[in-house]
């Protein structure tokens, strides 16, 4: 990786900071993307040939903070989503970012 792509990384981040917002408050993506899927804990152990009650263990690893990151890949591929691992910059969270919590510019209606 080079400066150059941190740099394009930091500007992509400026310029999204909306969304960037968004992600950065999500707690658990695992459910938040297998809930978005419509895939109940049973559906997502089939998948993944683990018990029900794995899916759910999983999940709050996530939270804790214990989940493996090549677990994280096997349920995103589980679920037809790529798993993407990233290292920010912290100066291009720190003013937009900040800014877009505070107070929103648009709304975005579901």
């Amino acid at each position: 990786m080079s400066a150059r792509f941190f740099s394009r990384l930091e500007t992509w981040v400026k310029a999204n900071h909306l969304a960037w917002a968004e992600i950065i408050q999500q707690k658990s993506w695992l459910r938040a993307a297998r809930q978005a899927k419509n895939l109940k804990g049973v559906d997502m152990a089939r998948r993944l040939g683990v018990s029900p009650a794995r899916i759910s263990m999983m999940e709050g690893d996530e939270l804790r903070g214990a989940v493996t990151i090549k677990m994280m890949q096997k349920a995103a591929q589980a679920m037809d989503c790529e798993f993407v691992y990233a290292v920010i910059p912290k100066k291009a969270l720190e003013t937009d970012v900040a800014q877009a919590v505070e107070k929103p510019r648009m709304r975005i209606q579901q």
